[in-house]
């Protein structure tokens, strides 16, 4: 594994060898890159490193993709990445999704074809295209949809894909449907379901993810619906605590996605449930559902300037939204763990492919907060951030 200042040489010399431009570097091979460098900082809390009344630099990206079509019905696809983001990633170099793609049927106005490798799973709007920071709606996306603490459990997975998509006078329809086995060697989805860091690890189990999107009159309205269930076995290690053993987790999700487009405004609402099913464990782990759901307006300006508000809310059991009978049961728990309640107001402007992003967030809550970062007793539950964004890509 390459050390953080190894892999920033590498990316960068992989920068500084290609144009500005996605580049053909030979017949059917194109080149793409993105690096982006975020400063943030909380009043309370840490986000992206050390950012606690301090400001703190630790959030940025470095990614280069290639891909090669030989012959208009085959495309060999891959991204190398690094992320950095405060303990949760520390800059190793990993791939992102590499993946083969055969166009299976191809007439007219219809397509279907089936990808093979690490393929990019269909998960609301902006799960397929969140690696690259122009494609996101914000700094950062909506946490109640797309928690960067499980970023790599839920941005691609091996498996295989079957894809199509038709255009009509009805509008255009699109599909996908993955069988897939979830990525899950990340101390992160420990945290998440067991409060803490076990001597054990997780594998991933067969799952499955499927989408549906229409967009009608040209992209005016987008409606979708993705849905389908992530599972994982937990194997524990040599000293396992005595009160777990290993277990599985089943976790059936599904997500609404509707947008609405016109010449200056976009009006974005996704909801989502995730039911946590969990067996074996031999202690009692009662079965909950995460709820969670934003609203975002984004207006467009004059000279490539654009900005947005957006609430956004996430609770981990959505019969407990105040995390009381939580924090009762589990003594030392703070009951605000259990949401977060996000307002967020931004700016931002392109400027070709340099884009540069402001924004500001007030939370009431901490439930998408890395526990890696934030020990539970130092957290607080209100508290505001600050993050500017440099993004460039080619």
């Amino acid at each position: 594994m390459l050390n953080k200042w190894g892999l920033c040489v590498f990316l960068w010399a992989a920068f500084l060898s290609l144009p500005a431009n996605a580049q053909e570097l030979a017949e059917g091979i194109q080149a793409h890159g993105f690096l982006s460098q975020s400063v943030v900082r909380t009043t309370d809390n840490n986000v992206g490193g050390n950012s606690d009344d301090e400001l703190a630099w630790d959030l940025r990206e470095l990614g280069v993709n290639l891909s090669w079509r030989p012959n208009p019905d085959w495309l060999i696809s891959g991204q190398a990445l690094a992320r950095w983001a405060g303990d949760t990633d520390e800059g190793e170099l990993r791939l992102d999704y590499g993946f083969v793609d055969r166009a299976l049927y191809n007439r007219g106005e219809a397509q279907i074809g089936v990808r093979l490798g690490k393929v990019k799973n269909p998960y609301g709007f902006f799960n397929t295209t969140r690696d690259v920071a122009q494609t996101r709606p914000s700094i950062i996306m909506p946490q109640s949809i797309y928690l960067d603490q499980v970023r790599n459990f839920f941005l691609a997975a091996p498996g295989i894909s079957l894809y199509g998509n038709a255009d009509s006078d009805q509008g255009a329809l699109s599909w996908q449907v993955s069988s897939i086995q979830p990525e899950v060697d990340d101390v992160d989805l420990e945290y998440m379901t067991f409060l803490r860091d076990l001597p054990g690890k997780f594998a991933g189990r067969n799952s499955w993810l499927g989408q549906v999107m229409l967009d009608r009159d040209g992209g005016r309205w987008r409606m979708g619906v993705s849905l389908g269930e992530m599972n994982m076995r937990y194997q524990p290690g040599r000293s396992p605590p005595l009160d777990l053993l290993g277990g599985t987790h089943r976790l059936p999700t599904w997500v609404l996605s509707v947008q609405h487009n016109s010449e200056d405004w976009t009006y974005t609402a996704e909801y989502a449930q995730t039911q946590v099913i969990a067996r074996d464990y031999g202690a009692t782990f009662e079965d909950n559902t995460i709820e969670s759901g934003y609203l975002q307006a984004t207006r467009r300006f004059a000279n490539s300037w654009q900005g947005y508000l957006r609430y956004d809310v996430l609770y981990l059991d959505r019969n407990d939204r105040d995390g009381i009978r939580f924090a009762s049961s589990l003594p030392g728990a703070p009951a605000h763990s259990r949401f977060a309640k996000d307002w967020v107001v931004g700016v931002r402007r392109d400027m070709d492919r340099l884009a540069l992003s402001a924004e500001v967030h007030r939370v009431d809550g901490t439930a998408w907060l890395a526990r890696v970062d934030n020990p539970a007793a130092g957290l607080v539950r209100n508290w505001d951030m600050l993050l500017l964004q440099a993004a460039w890509r080619f």
